[in-house]
């Protein structure tokens, strides 16, 4: 029988994405770790940092934080339902167009921010913790060049 060898990455790039995939899981893992004990997940906060980023500017709908996060629409339904219930954010229809729905992050929504990020901020810190600076400047320059 011929041996396959199509599971090794053929060439550099290719081992490089495939780690970057490899580690994406290990990041959320880790992420998640931590905001476990505030009871939201990772996407759940990230979408509540997206509104607290755009809070000075007008609400967000749906379609627009489906595009800002990259996810599908039926994802931030589900999400912004949780939110809701758990009284983080505000959904309310536009006065101008009534098919439109507004998303506002609560004062509840910002209590949890404060009271979670520097946290968060911490885990992502430890991901980098076995590079020097330097290094971890390098890192991200070259992540930032790559568009991750």
């Amino acid at each position: 029988m011929e041996k396959h060898t199509i599971t090794t990455p053929p060439n550099p790039r290719a081992q490089l994405g495939k780690a970057l995939l490899e580690i994406s899981d290990d990041v959320l893992d880790a992420i998640n770790h931590t905001l476990k004990k505030y009871h939201i997940s990772e996407s759940k906060f990230t979408l509540l940092l997206l509104l607290f980023d755009t809070s000075t500017e007008q609400p967000l709908q749906p379609s627009e934080i489906a595009d800002k996060l990259g996810i599908r629409r039926a994802s931030v339904t589900k999400q912004l339902i949780w939110l809701e219930e758990h009284q983080l954010i505000t959904r309310t229809v536009c006065l101008e167009d009534q098919r439109m729905v507004n998303v506002s992050i609560t004062e509840k929504g910002y209590r949890m921010l404060d009271l979670v990020l520097p946290h968060y901020w911490q885990a992502c810190a430890n991901l980098t913790q076995k590079l020097t600076d330097e290094e971890t400047t390098r890192l991200l320059a070259l992540l930032i060049k790559i568009g991750l």
